[in-house]
């Protein structure tokens, strides 16, 4: 089955705009086809960010069993951010997709789009554990190498969540 824009939490036309190249046809490089896979394959990489705190009520793109609820703040902002990320991710695979790291600007452009989609992370991991209730707060931020963590506060119990990126909060 084809990929949709269903199965993301952005646009084509968010992807168009962050990669400033035109409208994506049958006849470009990627296709629009490609394009709209590559949306969805970062879609389910971010999903399985928050599968990971949030498991089975994680909330995905709207072809998922479930989805983000904007009816919250916790919700406008989880949304927004997996927007902005998901488009970074598949705006990169287009780049690179469309030989455009050719040129040394567009091997950059290419590189500081893999880098805002994998910096995200630990933000998406943070929304979406406060968004799902697992975590009513999020203290102890520490980076140390290239390891990030947290200490989510459930309802219950404090639990030290590890990202493997170098971002820090």
């Amino acid at each position: 089955m084809a990929a949709a824009e269903a199965d993301s939490y952005c646009a084509e036309a968010d992807v168009i705009a962050v990669v400033q190249m035109g409208d994506y046809t049958t006849l470009t490089l990627p296709t629009q086809a490609q394009v709209l896979e590559f949306m969805a394959q970062r879609a389910a990489e971010i999903y399985t960010w928050m599968v990971a705190v949030a498991g089975t009520s994680a909330p995905g793109p709207v072809n998922y069993a479930t989805s983000i609820d904007t009816g919250t703040d916790a919700g406008v902002a989880l949304l927004a951010l997996c927007k902005q990320t998901n488009s970074h991710g598949a705006a990169s695979d287009a780049l690179e997709a469309a030989g455009a790291g050719d040129r040394p600007a567009r091997t950059e452009r290419i590189t500081e789009l893999f880098n805002m989609f994998y910096a995200a992370k630990p933000q998406i991991v943070m929304l979406a554990a406060q968004y799902t209730g697992y975590s009513n707060s999020v203290s102890n931020h520490y980076s140390e190498g290239s390891v990030t963590s947290a200490t989510l506060t459930s309802r219950t119990e404090a639990t030290s969540f590890p990202f493997d990126t170098d971002t820090t909060w």
